[in-house]
C-alpha cells in the first residue's frame, strides 16, 4: 500500500503567521487532527491536536473532571467512566449503544485539551 492510497484529501494547510485560535477553530470544526504549516508552496512544519494540547497546558485530571462534568449533563452521574492519558479520553459504558458511544465521544472531544476521544463498552 502506498501513502496516496490511505492520505486524507483535500489538504488544508497554513501559514506560520496564522493565529493559534484561528488555528484551533478550523482543526476542532473540520475535525482535522494535524494540519500542515507552509511557507508558500513548502512544508515548513505541521501542528497537531496534542501540539495544541501541550500549549493549552490543561492536566489530564482537569480534562478528566470536564468530561465527566458534560458526560454527567447529557446521561447522568456515574453512567461513564472516564480515563485520561496525555489529553487523549477513555470512555466506557455499560450499554453498548453505538448512537450514545457517538454522542459522548463528540461531547468528550469538545472539552479543550482533548487529543482524541474513544468509547468501549464495559464488560462485566
Amino acid at each position: 500500500m502506498t501513502v496516496g492510497e490511505v492520505m486524507t484529501t483535500p489538504v488544508t494547510g497554513m501559514a506560520e503567521t496564522t493565529d493559534v485560535v484561528h488555528l484551533i477553530t478550523v482543526m476542532q470544526g473540520d475535525k482535522i487532527h494535524s494540519m500542515p504549516i507552509v511557507d508558500g508552496s513548502r512544508v515548513v512544519g505541521v501542528v497537531t491536536r496534542r501540539d495544541l494540547a501541550r500549549i493549552l497546558g490543561r492536566d489530564d485530571e482537569a480534562i478528566a473532571a470536564d468530561v465527566r462534568h458534560r458526560l454527567a449533563n447529557y446521561a447522568g452521574e456515574d453512567r461513564w467512566t472516564v480515563r485520561v492519558s496525555d489529553g487523549v479520553v477513555s470512555l466506557g459504558d455499560e450499554y453498548d449503544d453505538p448512537a450514545e458511544r457517538h454522542a459522548a465521544i463528540v461531547l468528550a472531544e469538545a472539552v479543550p485539551g482533548v487529543i482524541a476521544a474513544h468509547c468501549d463498552p464495559v464488560r462485566n
